[in-house]
Protein backbone atom coordinates (compact mmCIF):
# COMPACT_ATOMS: atom_id res chain seq x y z
CA UNK A 1 0.00 0.00 0.00
CA UNK A 2 1.53 3.30 -1.07
CA UNK A 3 1.84 6.29 1.24
CA UNK A 4 -0.43 8.30 -1.10
CA UNK A 5 -3.24 5.81 -0.71
CA UNK A 6 -2.87 5.74 3.06
CA UNK A 7 -2.88 9.54 3.20
CA UNK A 8 -6.00 9.60 1.04
CA UNK A 9 -7.89 7.22 3.34
CA UNK A 10 -6.79 9.03 6.51
CA UNK A 11 -7.68 12.46 5.12
CA UNK A 12 -11.08 11.64 3.68
CA UNK A 13 -12.30 9.03 6.17
CA UNK A 14 -14.05 11.68 8.36
CA UNK A 15 -15.93 13.04 5.31
CA UNK A 16 -17.07 9.57 4.24
CA UNK A 17 -18.12 8.82 7.82
CA UNK A 18 -20.18 12.00 8.09
CA UNK A 19 -21.83 11.33 4.74
CA UNK A 20 -22.59 7.77 5.86
CA UNK A 21 -24.23 9.02 9.05
CA UNK A 22 -26.56 11.21 7.00
CA UNK A 23 -27.39 8.75 4.23
CA UNK A 24 -26.48 5.20 5.24
CA UNK A 25 -24.07 4.83 2.31
CA UNK A 26 -21.18 2.59 3.53
CA UNK A 27 -17.99 4.45 4.46
CA UNK A 28 -15.86 1.88 2.65
CA UNK A 29 -17.81 2.26 -0.58
CA UNK A 30 -17.73 6.06 -0.35
CA UNK A 31 -13.94 6.14 0.01
CA UNK A 32 -13.44 3.60 -2.78
CA UNK A 33 -15.72 5.45 -5.18
CA UNK A 34 -13.92 8.69 -4.42
CA UNK A 35 -10.51 7.06 -4.89
CA UNK A 36 -11.61 5.65 -8.25
CA UNK A 37 -13.06 8.92 -9.50
CA UNK A 38 -10.26 11.19 -8.26
CA UNK A 39 -7.24 8.92 -8.80
CA UNK A 40 -6.67 8.71 -5.05
CA UNK A 41 -7.01 12.47 -4.74
CA UNK A 42 -4.72 13.38 -7.64
CA UNK A 43 -7.53 14.62 -9.91
CA UNK A 44 -10.06 16.47 -7.79
CA UNK A 45 -10.53 19.69 -9.72
CA UNK A 46 -13.06 21.95 -8.05
CA UNK A 47 -13.02 19.62 -5.01
CA UNK A 48 -15.00 17.12 -7.06
CA UNK A 49 -14.30 13.82 -5.31
CA UNK A 50 -16.92 11.98 -7.37
CA UNK A 51 -17.84 12.13 -11.03
CA UNK A 52 -21.19 13.81 -10.59
CA UNK A 53 -22.33 15.69 -13.66
CA UNK A 54 -24.35 18.88 -13.43
CA UNK A 55 -27.43 16.94 -14.49
CA UNK A 56 -30.77 18.45 -13.58
CA UNK A 57 -29.10 20.86 -11.18
CA UNK A 58 -30.68 19.29 -8.10
CA UNK A 59 -28.83 19.78 -4.82
CA UNK A 60 -28.49 16.52 -2.88
CA UNK A 61 -27.02 18.09 0.22
CA UNK A 62 -23.72 19.73 -0.68
CA UNK A 63 -24.15 21.61 -3.95
CA UNK A 64 -26.05 24.68 -2.78
CA UNK A 65 -24.09 27.18 -4.91
CA UNK A 66 -24.46 25.20 -8.12
CA UNK A 67 -20.88 25.70 -9.32
CA UNK A 68 -19.85 23.70 -12.40
CA UNK A 69 -16.81 22.90 -14.55
CA UNK A 70 -15.96 21.27 -17.88
CA UNK A 71 -13.90 18.09 -17.44
CA UNK A 72 -12.48 15.39 -19.73
CA UNK A 73 -13.81 11.91 -19.06
CA UNK A 74 -14.58 8.52 -20.65
CA UNK A 75 -18.08 7.20 -21.29
CA UNK A 76 -19.39 3.87 -22.63
CA UNK A 77 -22.63 3.49 -24.52
CA UNK A 78 -24.58 0.99 -26.61
CA UNK A 79 -25.08 3.75 -29.20
CA UNK A 80 -22.52 5.35 -31.55
CA UNK A 81 -24.66 8.47 -31.78
CA UNK A 82 -24.59 9.89 -28.25
CA UNK A 83 -24.49 13.65 -27.81
CA UNK A 84 -22.01 15.40 -25.49
CA UNK A 85 -20.74 18.99 -25.16
CA UNK A 86 -17.50 17.88 -26.83
CA UNK A 87 -16.30 14.55 -28.29
CA UNK A 88 -12.60 14.07 -29.00
CA UNK A 89 -11.63 13.32 -32.62
CA UNK A 90 -11.52 9.61 -33.42
CA UNK A 91 -14.29 8.70 -31.01
CA UNK A 92 -16.44 6.78 -30.38
CA UNK A 93 -14.53 3.52 -30.71
CA UNK A 94 -16.34 0.20 -30.64
CA UNK A 95 -14.93 -2.17 -28.01
CA UNK A 96 -14.68 -5.96 -28.15
CA UNK A 97 -17.89 -6.17 -26.11
CA UNK A 98 -19.77 -4.28 -28.79
CA UNK A 99 -20.20 -1.13 -26.70
CA UNK A 100 -18.96 2.27 -27.82
CA UNK A 101 -16.21 4.10 -25.94
CA UNK A 102 -16.31 7.92 -25.91
CA UNK A 103 -13.59 10.35 -24.87
CA UNK A 104 -15.43 13.56 -24.08
CA UNK A 105 -15.67 16.83 -22.18
CA UNK A 106 -18.78 17.20 -20.05
CA UNK A 107 -20.16 19.54 -17.39
CA UNK A 108 -19.50 18.37 -13.82
CA UNK A 109 -20.23 19.85 -10.41
CA UNK A 110 -17.72 21.84 -8.34
CA UNK A 111 -17.65 22.34 -4.55
CA UNK A 112 -16.18 24.74 -1.96
CA UNK A 113 -14.49 21.80 -0.19
CA UNK A 114 -14.25 17.98 -0.49
CA UNK A 115 -16.66 17.63 2.44
CA UNK A 116 -19.55 19.06 0.40
CA UNK A 117 -18.72 16.74 -2.46
CA UNK A 118 -19.11 13.71 -0.18
CA UNK A 119 -22.43 15.01 1.14
CA UNK A 120 -23.82 15.68 -2.32
CA UNK A 121 -22.77 12.29 -3.67
CA UNK A 122 -24.15 10.35 -0.69
CA UNK A 123 -27.40 12.30 -0.92
CA UNK A 124 -27.71 11.41 -4.59
CA UNK A 125 -27.52 7.68 -3.84
CA UNK A 126 -29.83 7.93 -0.85
CA UNK A 127 -32.55 9.93 -2.62
CA UNK A 128 -32.45 8.25 -6.03
CA UNK A 129 -34.97 5.40 -6.34
CA UNK A 130 -32.60 3.65 -8.75
CA UNK A 131 -30.44 2.65 -5.77
CA UNK A 132 -33.21 1.76 -3.32
CA UNK A 133 -32.38 -1.97 -3.54
CA UNK A 134 -28.69 -1.28 -2.94
CA UNK A 135 -29.61 0.68 0.19
CA UNK A 136 -31.12 -2.50 1.62
CA UNK A 137 -27.58 -3.91 1.73
CA UNK A 138 -25.80 -0.90 3.21
CA UNK A 139 -24.46 -3.01 6.10
CA UNK A 140 -22.58 -5.13 3.54
CA UNK A 141 -20.33 -2.71 1.57
CA UNK A 142 -19.34 -5.27 -1.08
CA UNK A 143 -22.91 -6.36 -1.79
CA UNK A 144 -23.87 -2.68 -1.80
CA UNK A 145 -21.22 -2.03 -4.47
CA UNK A 146 -22.54 -4.88 -6.62
CA UNK A 147 -26.11 -3.60 -6.45
CA UNK A 148 -25.07 -0.02 -7.24
CA UNK A 149 -23.26 -1.36 -10.31
CA UNK A 150 -26.30 -3.39 -11.38
CA UNK A 151 -28.44 -0.28 -11.02
CA UNK A 152 -26.33 1.42 -13.67
CA UNK A 153 -24.23 3.83 -11.59
CA UNK A 154 -21.35 3.74 -14.11
CA UNK A 155 -21.13 2.95 -17.82
CA UNK A 156 -17.83 1.08 -17.40
CA UNK A 157 -18.60 -2.65 -17.84
CA UNK A 158 -15.80 -3.52 -15.37
CA UNK A 159 -16.98 -1.07 -12.72
CA UNK A 160 -18.02 -3.62 -10.05
CA UNK A 161 -14.72 -5.49 -10.07
CA UNK A 162 -12.71 -2.25 -10.06
CA UNK A 163 -14.55 -0.70 -7.13
CA UNK A 164 -14.42 -3.87 -5.01
CA UNK A 165 -10.67 -4.20 -5.56
CA UNK A 166 -10.18 -0.65 -4.30
CA UNK A 167 -12.48 -1.32 -1.35
CA UNK A 168 -10.23 -4.16 -0.23
CA UNK A 169 -7.18 -1.87 -0.34
CA UNK A 170 -8.94 0.81 1.68
CA UNK A 171 -10.25 -1.70 4.20
CA UNK A 172 -6.65 -2.72 4.92
CA UNK A 173 -5.72 0.89 5.70
CA UNK A 174 -8.77 1.41 7.92
CA UNK A 175 -7.86 -1.69 9.96
CA UNK A 176 -4.14 -0.89 10.02
CA UNK A 177 -4.64 2.71 11.14
CA UNK A 178 -7.63 1.80 13.37
CA UNK A 179 -9.64 4.64 11.84
CA UNK A 180 -12.95 3.05 12.76
CA UNK A 181 -11.91 2.99 16.44
CA UNK A 182 -10.45 6.49 16.77
CA UNK A 183 -13.84 8.12 17.25
CA UNK A 184 -14.72 5.67 20.03
CA UNK A 185 -11.36 6.25 21.69
CA UNK A 186 -12.02 9.99 21.72
CA UNK A 187 -15.61 9.80 22.92
CA UNK A 188 -14.92 7.52 25.91
CA UNK A 189 -12.29 9.75 27.62
CA UNK A 190 -14.50 12.79 27.02
CA UNK A 191 -17.45 11.00 28.61
CA UNK A 192 -15.35 10.01 31.62
CA UNK A 193 -14.07 13.57 31.92
CA UNK A 194 -17.63 14.88 31.80
CA UNK A 195 -18.73 12.54 34.57
CA UNK A 196 -15.73 13.56 36.68
CA UNK A 197 -16.51 17.26 36.28
CA UNK A 198 -20.14 16.71 37.26
CA UNK A 199 -19.05 14.69 40.33
CA UNK A 200 -16.71 17.51 41.41
CA UNK A 201 -19.43 20.14 40.96
CA UNK A 202 -21.90 18.11 43.05
CA UNK A 203 -19.28 17.67 45.80
CA UNK A 204 -18.53 21.41 45.85
CA UNK A 205 -22.23 22.29 46.01
CA UNK A 206 -22.81 19.86 48.90
CA UNK A 207 -19.85 21.23 50.85
CA UNK A 208 -21.10 24.81 50.44
CA UNK A 209 -24.57 23.93 51.68
CA UNK A 210 -23.28 22.43 54.95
Amino acid sequence: MSTRKEQFVIRYYPYAKKASEKSGVPILFGLAQSALESGWGRSAKGNMMFGIKKGSGKNYGGWSKGDSQLITTTEYSSSPNRSFPFIYPGYPIQTSSGRWKYRIKDVFRAYPSPFFSFLDWAGLLFKNRRYRYAMQHRKDPYRFAEEVAKAGYATDPNYASKIKKIMKEIEQVIVLKKLDKRQKNIILPMAIMGISVITIIIAVVKSNTK
